[in-house]
């Protein structure tokens, strides 16, 4: 009975805290699920595109994509939403019960007590959204709980862990990471074999070795400046900033009280150390905190209790609005109206030019787009390159928005695009209808409160 209702509990913490807006990057996760039930293969290269149409695609993420996609398909955005709760609240709920089992062990450590900031800095509510990412999620906490609670792995474990976790989701190389700090703190020959075996699982995917790469590639590339969700934490201290405390409170605590050493604490401060690489990674080493913080859960019985009563009024009802339709935001946040213009009149071309944002959107309703969310996986860095040059004014034409409206131009014209759509509102900003302001070679035929489809003069002509 305890156990159940700390899962309701979780529940509700969950349901009170994480966004319920689809991520832009579901969209196209769902594309590919539908593509892979109707031809019964995995698609190797890009058929939604029209910037790298047949460009060989990394499909690392495939199988969650299938799986979202039979979700959808019988319990829609909100079956979606319900079972990313259920997701999470089995991680925290496997981690809390992992730190519970370690206290009884007598361990303890000196990083977990700040791990209340650094789950706030985490920003899980912006991390914690319908993607592929949720798998990493579970998979890093159950390795996790491996390593802290068995003295020694069991290989068909470990290989099968590997090989549904490297056809989920490309952050099984976190996993491998894992091992390898797990590893080499404990200077283990059993846990040095476990890595050897992970890294040998984790190439049983259509990518191969590549899969294993593409975290190096995307770090040594332009990809990694411009997508923000990889970008190091320094580069946005104005977000992090508790972040930054955190990690300071703990080097300081280490100067002056220098505390006993666990093993385990010093596999936390490399994960510490790798989360500053990218955003993404910020939340992964949160988790990992949390059984250390259950650690030194002290104090009277009736503060933890009052403090879980006013957790459960605090979170309400909030489960059962995962089941209301409405909560999806689709519409508010994505073109439905639009897009159902376009599919209503065949006659309106299906290549287009749109907001970076919601490429993945657009491609789910069948239309061919100039870039979406699967990045690296597909485009060439010329691709997105080329695109930002259009959708985007450089610093110095701030003031002067004409040539970036001139190459916006071009572009369509050299890539044969007759339609876009564009933001609605918003001057100088990515992929606005600023870009067709005065150009009376683009005509709009809707306009909406987040995009206005316009259309050129042939298109224009063609249609009366």
């Amino acid at each position: 009975m305890r156990w159940l209702v700390g899962f309701l509990l979780l529940w509700a913490c969950l349901a009170a805290c994480y966004q319920h807006i689809p991520s832009p990057d579901l969209w196209w996760l769902l594309a590919d699920g539908r593509l892979i039930s109707q031809t019964g293969s995995i698609p190797t290269t890009d058929p939604f595109s029209w910037s790298a149409q047949g460009q060989p695609w990394r499909n690392d993420q495939w199988l969650a994509g299938w799986l979202a996609f039979q979700i959808y398909r019988v319990a829609g955005l909100e079956g979606l939403h319900l079972i990313k709760a259920l997701i999470l609240t089995a991680t925290l709920g496997m981690l809390l019960d992992t730190g519970r089992r370690l206290r009884s062990d007598g361990q303890c450590g000196w990083l977990a007590p700040a791990l209340a900031i650094t789950l706030f800095s985490a920003e899980g509510r912006y991390f914690f959204d319908v993607r592929a990412y949720l798998a990493t999620y579970f998979c890093l906490a159950l390795l996790w709980r491996w390593l802290q609670l068995r003295e020694r792995l069991h290989p068909a474990a470990i290989f099968v862990l590997f090989v549904i976790w490297a056809n989920l989701h490309g952050g099984v190389s976190s996993g491998l990471l894992l091992l390898g700090f797990a590893a080499l703190t404990q200077r283990s020959r059993h846990l040095l074999a476990m890595t050897g075996l992970g890294m040998f699982a984790a190439c049983c995917n259509p990518s191969g070795i590549w899969l294993l790469l593409h975290p190096l590639r995307l770090l040594g590339s332009p990809w990694g400046l411009y997508l923000n969700e990889w970008a190091p934490a320094w580069r946005r201290p104005d977000l992090f900033a508790s972040y930054f405390v955190a990690l300071g409170l703990w080097v300081a605590y280490a100067v002056v009280a220098r505390p006993r050493w666990q093993k385990n604490d010093a596999v936390l401060l490399c994960f510490a150390l790798f989360s500053l690489t990218g955003w993404r990674h910020i939340p992964l080493f949160a988790l990992l905190a949390l059984p250390r913080w259950c650690l030194h859960l002290r104090g009277p019985a009736w503060i933890w209790r009052t403090a879980l009563f006013g957790l459960v009024l605090w979170a309400g009802f909030k489960p059962l609005q995962l089941a209301d339709p409405e909560q999806s935001l689709e519409r508010q946040y994505f073109p439905w109206e639009a897009c159902n213009l376009l599919s209503e009149h065949p006659e309106l071309p299906r290549k287009l030019f749109h907001p970076y944002g919601l490429g993945g959107y657009l491609l789910w309703r069948g239309f061919q787009v100039a870039i979406d969310g699967r990045a690296v996986q597909v485009y060439p860095w010329e691709c997105y390159e080329s695109y930002l040059g259009a959708a985007l004014p450089k610093w110095s034409e701030k003031a002067d928005l004409a040539p970036a409206r001139q190459r916006f131009d071009e572009f369509c014209r050299r890539n044969g695009v007759e339609a876009a759509m564009l933001f609605t509102y918003g001057s100088g900003n990515e992929a606005g209808l600023w870009l067709v302001e005065n150009n009376k070679r683009w005509r709009p035929i809707y306009r909406g409160q987040l995009v206005t489809v316009v259309v050129t003069e042939k298109v224009q002509s063609y249609r009366r």
